[in-house]
């Protein structure tokens, strides 16, 4: 008897725990490789700075990248890491704070160019219920790829 109670939970439980279709799961992860790909309400500027580096500036309107609308207007917040490395040789995972301005958030960072085009920036944007719990799901996360964003322009010297 309690044999069969197990397999019929374990029934149960597979049931439950089903794959959602490939449609849906496009639609939480975004790959970012350049400027043209990027969806409305992300944004990222890059510029040559001292040292031979690259500042980057990327401003996420969490609520239009979430496509939140009404339902969970003010409920939805980013967070970004920086995986330096290739998946194959990480060599670092750092999470990045940004600055809420208004609706957005902004990160600013600076990189080698040879640590930019080994690195990408995953911003997770989630959906929060009213009791303060995130939703099961919800939001979105963007896989952005910084070779993508190198500036055209040459990095300024370093100054003594």
């Amino acid at each position: 008897m309690r044999a069969i109670a197990k397999s019929a939970c374990a029934a149960a439980l597979a049931g439950t725990l089903l794959p959602c279709p490939s449609a849906h799961a496009d639609l939480m992860l975004e790959t970012i490789r350049g400027p043209q790909q990027c969806p409305p309400g992300f944004n990222v500027k890059t510029r040559a700075g001292s040292g031979g580096m690259i500042d980057f500036d990327i401003t996420v309107d969490a609520e239009e990248v979430a496509h939140a609308g009404a339902l969970y207007r003010g409920r939805v917040r980013p967070s970004a890491f920086l995986q330096i490395g290739s998946p194959e040789h990480p060599l670092a995972s750092i999470a990045v704070q940004g600055n809420t301005e208004g609706r957005s958030t902004r990160y600013r960072f600076r990189l080698l160019p040879s640590a930019a085009r080994i690195s990408e920036l995953q911003i997770a944007v989630s959906l929060y219920e009213k009791d303060g719990k995130p939703t099961i799901g919800g939001g979105v996360t963007l896989q952005v790829h910084l070779a993508g964003f190198e500036p055209s322009g040459k990095p300024a010297e370093a100054k003594p």
